[in-house]
């Protein structure tokens, strides 16, 4: 095979998003459904870490609080309701209305960066998303975030050993104030082949362009 025919390898999807997110689960379920409509097509998912807001205590937020702030106390309803409605266009039923707290999802990312090691990231990423999204749990318990990584088939002693520990958090600090530094701003965004990119949750016609024009021609 001629350098000119050698194997590209996997089409890159870069997904810049943080896990209490709707619209980041939604728009990662989106493109997996598109990358599952193209058989035979190899493609490597990549997460990069954002926080929505990086200020929160390390014990999270109640939630409910937390949405009256941000848009106002007779608003919430409503902006509970668009989430639980989103879902239901997926066939999903969000329990949003059933989370007690917003944590702090810097554990989490952390866990999703350790996940690179083990090559199960998206697993990681999906769990997560199941675990807050589908069953209200809080991801930022230790034993939450060890049994996500368990069942991604990651060594859950090895795993605990690392988040008790703090050795990558200066790292992921950095990363993510470079990633902010980069212009990015909103989540989810999307990034496919290394050249196009998506930003927010868009429709499944969107990303499928996107996907399509990112496959290397040959």
């Amino acid at each position: 095979m001629s350098e000119e025919e050698a194997d590209p390898g996997p089409l890159t999807i870069d997904i810049v998003g943080d896990v209490t997110c709707p619209w980041c689960f939604l728009g990662k379920r989106l493109v997996d459904a598109v990358v599952g409509s193209v058989p035979g097509l190899a493609v490597e998912l990549r997460w990069y870490p954002f926080q929505i807001d990086p200020g929160l205590p390390p014990e999270g937020v109640d939630y409910q609080v937390y949405l009256a702030e941000k848009f106002g106390a007779d608003e919430v309803p409503a902006a509970l309701g668009r989430i639980v409605d989103a879902g239901h266009e997926f066939g999903l039923e969000l329990a949003v209305n059933r989370i007690a707290r917003l944590p702090n999802t810097f554990a989490a990312h952390r866990l999703i960066r350790y996940s690179y090691v083990y090559g199960v990231q998206p697993q990681v990423v999906e769990r997560l998303f199941q675990a807050y999204f589908l069953h209200a749990l809080d991801i930022s318990d230790l034993n939450v975030l060890v049994d996500v990584a368990r069942k991604s088939r990651m060594d859950p002693e090895e795993t605990a050993r690392f988040l008790a520990g703090n050795e990558d958090a200066a790292a992921l600090q950095q990363e993510m104030a470079d990633i902010r530094k980069s212009g990015v701003d909103v989540v989810p965004r999307f990034t496919f082949g290394g050249q196009i990119e998506v930003v927010g949750l868009q429709t499944a016609d969107v990303f499928a362009d996107a996907l399509f024009n990112a496959i290397p021609e040959g």
